[in-house]
């Protein structure tokens, strides 16, 4: 098994830091051009919601409401580390970090964080934008490897790595996308590759992705 690089190339990152100051720029410059402030867009999400699936459990969702969730299964899968942004139809977003774990029996934990006037009028630009729009067409093949898509370079395992999820959901469709390693990916991607907008969509929420 090859040793795989720790840190993101130098020149990767400042390039992606000034295309996400520019991509925050243009967010709140332009906050609701075609909805009001306390309108959901439609996103028109194509796979039915996996009513199995633990961290969509945890959403119970009312009527055009959407929640963006970020989770990891904690590498060996003992546990999922979850932000769960919910958009509510009154123009509130409320932001919860939960915690599932499965090792000895299941157990679930929740906080919910406090977010400023000004942190709220910037998740409403996010979801309100054609950057967010176009991320929820992506599919999971968008993010395999194959021979004609080079952006996945971390093929090999490591046992302790986990595995970064990006759930959408709305009217009772999902789009759930996961990547493997995606910092350590970053190398092998090309600039407004889907990987790299996997990554941004992380920044703009402020969540950090460890490798």
């Amino acid at each position: 098994m090859r040793n795989l690089p720790r840190k993101w190339p130098e020149l990767t990152i400042k390039k992606l830091t000034i295309k996400m100051k520019i991509l925050k720029f243009i967010l709140l410059l332009f906050p609701v051009l075609i909805f009001t402030q306390n309108s959901l867009p439609d996103l028109h999400l194509n796979d039915n919601i996996d009513v199995s699936n633990d961290v969509q459990k945890l959403l119970k969702l009312k009527g055009n409401e959407i929640a963006v969730s970020f989770y990891t299964n904690g590498g060996l899968g003992y546990q999922f580390t979850i932000d769960n942004f919910i958009y509510k139809e009154n123009g509130d977003i409320l932001h919860y970090k939960d915690r599932i774990y499965f090792k000895r029996g299941k157990k679930h934990e929740r906080n919910k964080m406090k977010s400023s006037e000004s942190e709220k009028t910037d998740l409403k630009s996010i979801v309100q934008s054609e950057f967010f729009r176009d991320f929820t067409k992506y599919t999971q093949a968008d993010f395999r490897y194959s021979e004609k898509n080079h952006q996945i370079c971390a093929t090999d395992s490591i046992d302790d790595a986990p595995e970064n999820f990006v759930m959408i959901t709305q009217n009772g469709k999902q789009n759930r996308i996961m990547v493997y390693l995606p910092k350590n990916n970053a190398k092998c991607s090309a600039e407004g590759s889907p990987l790299m907008k996997f990554i941004q969509l992380h920044q703009l929420f402020g969540i950090e992705l460890e490798r």
